[in-house]
């Protein structure tokens, strides 16, 4: 049942359908094949999508729009190049902080890509930096996004998995530094080896006063991520209302404090929010059919019964599985294949004893790197557009990027304790 479910999505895929109708489609003949009624469909998929913890979703999107035009992005930035301005490719790693700082406060990779892209790619083109290597600095920062908490993958896997969403956010915090300080590495030494940027002794040297003055005006959107965590932790809320908490003071923030947004631009923050969060509920809804039909027909189990027969080590499931995951990355977008395999692949984890909240920032990260690699990485071409460059010209650029990418990745698989020392504490 399996190999005619994918067989037939990615026939419908290849064909030019858009992958939820893709979706739609293979459940059809799936039930076809085991004689359910079509009315169900639509039935599971309603249910499906009735889920409370869901509403996080539109809240922290209405987050990232605002961040997008409220004028936050830009105090990050600031502040950021206070903090790091001054080091060998400087902006390179202004890029990689204000990502961090970012993806902190509204989840999406894409909205880190063309908020910290718009505002950073120009300057370092100016700056001597190639646009092809601005836009890769950009691009595989983004993935820092989906990492750090709040991280709308890690809702979407906690909501399907039945996974508690609160510890998959205390488990993202190390990764995501570690990615972030790996992906500095990375910037330093390409920067250093190939000249780019401004020459050192043009450079501003590091000034606590500047420091200072940038984070009294960016310390309030640094205070979102803490607020979302700390108010988690402490049992304020859940991480549902936390979406909600976080676009309120977010609006606050850009209407009345930074006041780079008015009213009139509110009708339009909704609108776009509304559009993206419809795409991702019907993906929602079409993949929650798809892991109650292949459930019933017990693919989960015998999917786990085959993979063990070739190893019982939980390390060797691991590293089949995000071998999988990797090229998956390639031709399917993070939402769906979350939605699709995590049903599929948590019971074989399970099997072998691994954690499901281990297992959700892996594969989190792991898809999340499928967001820069071609032809399907969305954020590719984000980031294409943002520094006006062919696709092929980042693709080269990005390889040192990615392969720093992977292997944060293996360390991690390696070292589990990196990813649960803060989980195990909640």
């Amino acid at each position: 049942m399996l190999w005619l479910f994918l067989g037939t999505l990615f026939l419908f895929v290849f064909l030019g359908i858009p992958v939820v109708f893709s979706l739609g489609l293979s459940n059809l003949v799936i039930m076809h094949t085991m004689d359910i009624p079509y009315m169900v469909l639509a039935q599971k998929m309603i249910s499906g999508m009735n889920n409370f913890p869901l509403l996080a979703i539109p809240f922290f999107m209405f987050v990232g729009e605002i961040m997008n035009r409220g004028g936050i992005a830009k105090k990050l930035v600031d502040f950021a190049d206070a903090l790091v301005g001054y080091i060998t490719g400087g902006l390179g790693h202004v890029n990689i902080l204000a990502s961090m700082f970012f993806g902190g406060i509204s989840g999406s990779a894409i909205a880190d890509t063309a908020a910290i892209g718009g505002l950073l790619v120009p300057p370092m083109i100016k700056q001597k930096y190639p646009a092809d290597y601005s836009a890769a600095v950009t691009a595989s920062s983004a993935v820092i996004g989906i990492i750090i908490p709040p991280s709308i993958p890690f809702i979407l896997y906690g909501i399907i998995t039945n996974t508690s969403i609160a510890r998959l956010f205390l488990g993202g915090i190390i990764p995501g530094i570690l990615v972030g300080f790996a992906l500095m590495v990375t910037t330093y030494f390409t920067s250093k080896k190939y000249g780019y940027g401004i020459k050192e002794t043009e450079k501003a040297s590091f000034s606590f006063k500047r420091v200072w003055s940038t984070f009294k005006q960016a310390w309030l959107a640094l205070s979102i991520p803490v607020i979302v965590v700390g108010g988690i932790l402490g049992g304020v809320f859940t991480a549902t209302e936390a979406g909600v908490v976080a676009a309120f003071v977010s609006l606050i923030l850009g209407l009345f404090v930074y006041k780079e947004i008015e009213i009139k631009d509110i009708p339009g923050i909704f609108l776009n929010t509304a559009k993206t969060t419809a795409v991702v509920l019907f993906l929602c809804g079409m993949a929650m059919v798809t892991a109650w039909l292949l459930t019933i027909a017990r693919v989960p189990f015998a999917l786990a019964k085959l993979l063990t027969s070739i190893t019982t080590s939980p390390l060797g499931v691991l590293l089949i599985t995000n071998v999988l995951l990797f090229l998956v990355g390639f031709v399917m977008d993070l939402t769906p294949a979350m939605l699709i395999l995590a049903p599929i692949l948590l019971p074989i984890i399970k099997s072998v004893g691994i954690d499901p909240v281990y297992f959700g920032v892996i594969m989190s990260i792991n898809l999340g790197i499928g967001l820069i690699t071609p032809p399907v990485g969305t954020v590719l071409y984000v980031a294409c557009g943002v520094a006006n460059i062919k696709l092929e010209e980042l693709v080269r650029a990005i390889l040192p990027f990615l392969i720093t990418l992977l292997i944060v990745l293996i360390i991690l698989i390696i070292f589990p304790q990196l990813v649960m020392f803060i989980p195990s504490l909640y």
